[in-house]
């Protein structure tokens, strides 16, 4: 399977090919926060078979947790890309499911 994807405004694009490691919901309480109460919707990619093909994303983590997550977005429209996690699961890239249906 090859996916590609991108931002709203069309300055980031991505692909991906291979299969989709895994489809979930998170309903943790950062999660919660980014998407404004509901749970964040994604699939888990392995890192080695995701490239962004055009323009450079920028990232964000929040100081004060213990663990946060990178979250990677689009800088010019917002548009949220990848994240990756900082504690287990280095090897996987997990990237929002709406963006790559």
């Amino acid at each position: 399977m090859n996916i590609d994807g991108g931002c709203y405004c069309g300055q980031i694009r991505y692909t991906f090919e291979g299969d989709i490691a895994a489809q979930m919901q998170c309903h943790c309480r950062e999660c919660q926060y980014i998407t404004g109460g509901n749970p964040n919707v994604f699939v888990m990619v392995p890192e080695a078979t995701f490239s962004y093909v055009k323009g450079e994303p920028s990232g964000f983590s929040r100081p004060d947790l213990d663990n946060p997550v990178t979250r990677f977005f689009c800088p010019n429209c917002g548009t949220p890309l990848t994240y990756e996690r900082s504690e287990e699961h280095t090897s996987e890239l997990q990237s929002l499911a709406y963006l790559v249906c």
